[in-house]
């Protein structure tokens, strides 16, 4: 008897490993095309979110750019007023070489505020660029 039970457990334990496998497989394969759906799903929900800020996106561009256009006849003129800030002429009294040279430093502050916002901006609408590329790919 017990010789007739080792057997059936010899035969049977190969068929019952199979069996195992293609449950597994079964289960794998059902559980992959949950995760596929759920894949699908969240880009659908991406894809909502992107056409619902677009415009919000595609309004701060705009805003950006007038911004740029606006601020470069600022740049300029402020780079005349500091290239055009001393004066070779000068030869006064040392209370107006003074007043010439703070002037000097305030105008070139100035010029520097204008030239990091215009690279703050700069750096906006590449961002928001890199954003539109993504999304539309």
């Amino acid at each position: 008897m017990l010789d007739s039970l080792t057997q059936w457990a010899t035969l049977l334990s190969p068929i019952i490993s199979v069996i195992a496998i293609i449950v597994a497989l079964h289960v794998a394969r059902s559980s992959s095309k949950d995760a596929q759906e759920q894949i699908k799903a969240i880009r659908h929900l991406l894809d909502v979110f992107v056409a619902a800020n677009n415009m919000d996106i595609v309004e701060a561009q705009r805003k950006y750019q007038q911004q740029l256009i606006e601020l470069e006849p600022q740049i300029e003129e402020a780079k005349f007023a500091v290239e055009t800030a001393h004066s070779p002429f000068i030869g006064g009294p040392l209370i107006e070489q003074i007043h010439e040279h703070e002037e000097y430093l305030n105008r070139k502050e100035y010029l520097n505020q204008l030239l990091a916002k215009r690279k703050e901006i700069g750096v906006n609408l590449s961002l928001i660029q890199d954003y539109i590329h993504k999304a539309t790919r």
